[in-house]
Parts: C-alpha cells; sequence; structure tokens
C-alpha cells in the first residue's frame, strides 16, 4: 500500500527498461517500413514520445502513492486515530508514521460516498482504518479493484433497502459482487460502534476488509492466501468448530459458513487476541501467522493506557450510540448480528 524506497528504485529500474525496450520496437518497425529522407528523424521522435508515454506510465502509480504517503496527515484526522483507535495507540512512533502514510495513501485512492448520510471525517478515517489494520503486517498490500466504498445510514436489506417496514434490514457490511464489484457498503451507526467498544469482538469495518483478504486469491472461500500452506489443519480447526457450534464465547454468525467464520474470528483476533490465544490457540495461532501481528502482546499494554479505553464503554443504559435515542439496552444490544 505504501511505496518504500526499495520498491521506488525498483520501479524505477523497470520503468526505464520499458521505456528502452519500447523505444527500440517503435524505432524498429518505422525504420523497417522507411519513410524517405525523414524516415530517421521521424523513427527518433516517434521512440522518444513512445519511451516516455512508457515510462511515465509504468511510474504513474508509484508516483501518485509517494506524494500521498509524503503528504502530512492532518492535525484533527490524527486525533481521531488517537482518541478512537486503540489498534493505532498500541503502535510504536515509527509504526504510527507508517499507519498514516497506508491511511493517506487509501484514502487517496478509494472514494468514500455517504449515501443519504454525510461523511465526516471520523467517518472517513475509521473505514481508512478498517482498511489499514488487517493489512498493517503487509506494507505493499494492495486492495486491487476496490474503488469505492459506500456509506449508509444504517443497516439494509439484501436488496440495499434502509427504509421500509417489510424490509430484512440486518445486514451491517456487505462486499459488493456482480454489478458491485468493486464497492463496499458499510453502516455508518455499524462501523462508528464497531470502534466505540475495542473489546466487544465485533468490528464490522474490519470484517468486511477481512473478506477483502480472503479474496485475494480470486474467490470468497474462507482460506486466504496465506493459510494456503496450511490449509489441511485451517480447515479442519474451522470443520470442528463449526460442526460443534457450541462456542459461547464467539458469534454465531461465525457458524453459518467457512466464509464468515475466518471473518468473524479475525475481529476476534483484532479486538479480544487474549481470549481467543485463551480460550482457541489454535485458531490464535493461525491467525497470528497470517496477518504477521502478535495482537495479544500489541493490545496488552494499550488497552490499559488508552484514555479512550474506559470512556468508550457504553452502559445498558445509557443512551445507544447509533442516535435512535432509545436505550442502548433496548436497541442495538437487543439486536441480533446478522452481517454479510
Amino acid at each position: 500500500m505504501i511505496v518504500t524506497p526499495q520498491r521506488d528504485r525498483a520501479n524505477l529500474r523497470a520503468a526505464i527498461g520499458i521505456a528502452g525496450i519500447a523505444a527500440l520496437v517503435v524505432f524498429a518497425v518505422l525504420w523497417r517500413v522507411g519513410l524517405g529522407e525523414t524516415g530517421p528523424w521521424i523513427a527518433g521522435f516517434a521512440s522518444a514520445v513512445a519511451a516516455s508515454g512508457a515510462f511515465y506510465q509504468v511510474r504513474r502509480s508509484t508516483r501518485r502513492r509517494l506524494r500521498l504517503q509524503q503528504r502530512p496527515l492532518s492535525p484533527e484526522r490524527t486525533a481521531i486515530l488517537e482518541r478512537r483507535v486503540v489498534y493505532y495507540a498500541a503502535l510504536d512512533e515509527a509504526e504510527r508514521e507508517r499507519f498514516r502514510k497506508m491511511v493517506q495513501v487509501f484514502l487517496g485512492e478509494v472514494r468514500i460516498t455517504g449515501i443519504r448520510t454525510d461523511v465526516d471525517e471520523v467517518t472517513r478515517m475509521l473505514v481508512a482504518a478498517s482498511a489499514v489494520v488487517p493489512v498493517f503486517g503487509f506494507p505493499h498490500w494492495e486492495y486491487e479493484r476496490l474503488g469505492e466504498v459506500l456509506i449508509y445510514p444504517g443497516s439494509f436489506s439484501q436488496d440495499y433497502e434502509t427504509e421500509g417496514a417489510h424490509a430484512d434490514r440486518s445486514i451491517l457490511g456487505m462486499v459488493g459482487a456482480a454489478h458491485l464489484r468493486g464497492v463496499m457498503i458499510l453502516s455508518k451507526p455499524d462501523l462508528l460502534r464497531g470502534f466505540d467498544d475495542p473489546n466487544d469482538k465485533r468490528n464490522v469495518g474490519i470484517h468486511e476488509f477481512v473478506h477483502l483478504v480472503d479474496a485475494a486469491d480470486g474467490s470468497f472461500d474462507g482460506v486466504p492466501p496465506g493459510l494456503r500452506a496450511a490449509i489441511a489443519p485451517w480447515r479442519e480447526e474451522v470443520r470442528s468448530m463449526l460442526a460443534e457450534n457450541a462456542s459461547d464465547d464467539i458469534d454465531p454468525y461465525a457458524f453459518t459458513k467457512e466464509v464468515e467464520f475466518f471473518a468473524v474470528l479475525s475481529e476476534y483476533f483484532f479486538e479480544a487476541p487474549d481470549v481467543l490465544a485463551r480460550k482457541h490457540p489454535d485458531v490464535y495461532a493461525s491467525l497470528q501467522s497470517l496477518f504477521r501481528q502478535d495482537m495479544r502482546s500489541r493490545l496488552a499494554k494499550a488497552k490499559r493506557g488508552w484514555k479512550g479505553w474506559r470512556r468508550r464503554k457504553v452502559g445498558r443504559n445509557a443512551p445507544c450510540p447509533c442516535g435512535s435515542g432509545e436505550k442502548y439496552k433496548k436497541c442495538c444490544l437487543a439486536k441480533s448480528r446478522a452481517r454479510s
């Protein structure tokens, strides 16, 4: 997602090589065709144009990302990360700088659009944080073909309806397919709620971006590329837990299908890694290896020292953070969780 000096140099070498090949091919073709006395001049000019075009095309994405990541994150946006994202608080200063660069690149390349709702800076930053957290162990990660994230005013139905008495509006997030390929949909109140309590094992933003990690090999099947080498033991673990379907500490939605098992357990891994490691050590070890992050160690001290940790917890009788006006226990706490 970010461009290191090594990747920049490699890209520059590739651009020079491809530009040289393009120039030679164009010159050779025009020279062979022959254009009279002015032929050599035309061939030389066309070769230079071809070389410049090829060089620009190869360097374009890298140059754009360099500009994005070199642009400082605004104090307002940095403050949002510090106040609302415990993961960011757990990083050392060098890691925070890399996190901010990844956020800048993501925001510069992916549109975030509100559908009948405003997209404020908090929403924008939490979408970006959701994208960065699962792939922070992979600085060069690409969310291929993701072009836009749509922010809905609440949960929605399979037909993308957010209103209507008969609509089953139980979906909090979705990675688009078919005509919506390259699009992600997130419920705004549920995105915000996912960061309000960083210990509830629920974060719809991370959940949906983990689906994209899963699909990096071309299919949504619950076995991301990093687990291919250990596919047999991972599938055995998944099938065993799916068959038992009796773990009271795991969201029941995980047991609906393998692809959701991976996404739900990833939420667990990033929000309550100490509990996951204690209750399901094999699953924790697999996810630690996949994501290249030891979340148990990373979050151990951060949660105790993070200013937003206690403040973010919502009491049963407190106003629901979704803005419905009802008490938390009668609103979102009472809702069964269903996602796609």
